[in-house]
């Protein structure tokens, strides 16, 4: 029986901040936060745009401006030949490197079995035709807890053997006393990732927190029969209360700067709000899609390769109270109105 139906009978973004005054009070103490906030900017045709510079982006915080310190370019390269490449580009500022994360939310021993192999079977299908270079690929699960198969790596071998032992109720990798740095492993808190992540949201949570340092946006693939905390209150399928631990996930997830894409497991989901409320709102809250109704992986896999074929990655400096925290939402827009920009709309400060 899956998880949902056992509950139904049961930018990178550093800390952000709520409304102030633009200019510190005199012997007023400050935070000043750099604020990374990733944005992918498109033409009416959905095209992507190149050769965009840091002045050509317009960032308000409260409807007060804000200075874009630096701006770079993330490519899987093969976008730099497209058609609509011909735009000037400045080849110092590309980065290639990009961060995927299959993360399997797996229901009850036994359960959809058929649904997650063809999860895996899109996973592997990535990782052997579309995997690039300078792509970085990590394989995780959540059955009791957050279980890492594999740390981020290139190396399809490796990545094979995770999503072989993924189908598993195994438990997972153990942190190595010599995780390179920019690894998950490097910075994930052990304790907590056995510990504190009984339910999905504080799984993503923790994850989220150790995906923090690295520089560039980061990109987790939810396989998931939909998500219903043992704290929600839930009638005639319907949620009526965000779990206690929705709000701190949303904050940790852009304060890392991760997108999540959730496919549900379902083949024909019911049109009952609890098995998409919650996949549904992360995905909005973190600036991905929910892919609702999937006969098959692949092609929405796919989907999510190609939306990040291409994006900038603003940089700019936020003040703050000092010993505040909260949440701060965030405007990105174009000079050139006919250029369209998606970009995650807050970050959490004062963490």
């Amino acid at each position: 029986m899956p998880r949902i139906a056992a509950i139904l009978s049961l930018l990178m973004a550093l800390p952000l901040i709520a409304q102030q005054p633009a200019t510190p009070q005199f012997g007023e103490k400050v935070d000043v936060n750099v604020v990374l906030v990733d944005a992918v900017v498109t033409d009416a045709t959905g095209h992507q745009i190149l050769g965009l510079d840091k002045d050509d982006f317009l960032v308000t915080e409260n409807g007060e401006p804000q200075k874009v310190d630096s701006l770079d370019y993330f490519t899987n390269r093969r976008l730099l030949n497209a058609q609509e490449g011909s735009a000037p580009f400045k080849a110092e500022r590309v980065r290639e490197d990009r961060y995927f994360i299959f993360f399997f939310d797996k229901p009850e021993q036994g359960a959809m079995w058929d649904r997650l192999r063809l999860a895996r079977q899109a996973s592997l299908h990535f990782v052997d035709e579309e995997m690039q270079p300078s792509d970085h690929v990590a394989v995780v699960s959540h059955d009791m807890r957050l279980k890492i198969f594999s740390d981020f790596t290139n190396d399809r071998q490796q990545l094979h053997k995770a999503l072989d032992d993924v189908m598993l109720f195994g438990l997972g990798l153990k942190k190595p006393a010599d995780a390179p740095a920019g690894s998950i492993f490097s910075t994930i808190n052990a304790k907590a990732m056995v510990n504190k992540t009984g339910t999905v949201y504080e799984g993503l949570n923790v994850l989220a927190d150790a995906l923090r340092p690295i520089k560039a946006r980061k990109n987790i693939i939810l396989f998931s029969p939909g998500i219903a905390g043992p704290d929600e209150d839930y009638r005639d399928g319907i949620i009526f209360n965000r779990s206690r631990y929705y709000d701190p996930m949303i904050h940790a997830l852009n304060a890392a700067n991760v997108t999540v894409y959730p496919l549900n497991l379902h083949e024909n989901a019911p049109p009952i709000p609890l098995y998409h409320q919650a996949l549904e709102s992360i995905a909005t809250d973190t600036n991905g899609e929910y892919y609702r109704f999937n006969v098959s992986f692949t092609p929405q896999v796919k989907k999510v390769d190609q939306s990040n074929s291409g994006y900038y990655l603003l940089s700019y400096r936020s003040n703050h109270a000092e010993g505040t925290k909260g949440y701060q939402k965030v405007r990105v827009a174009l000079k050139n109105p006919e250029f369209k920009v998606k970009a995650r709309e807050g970050y959490s400060y004062g963490e």
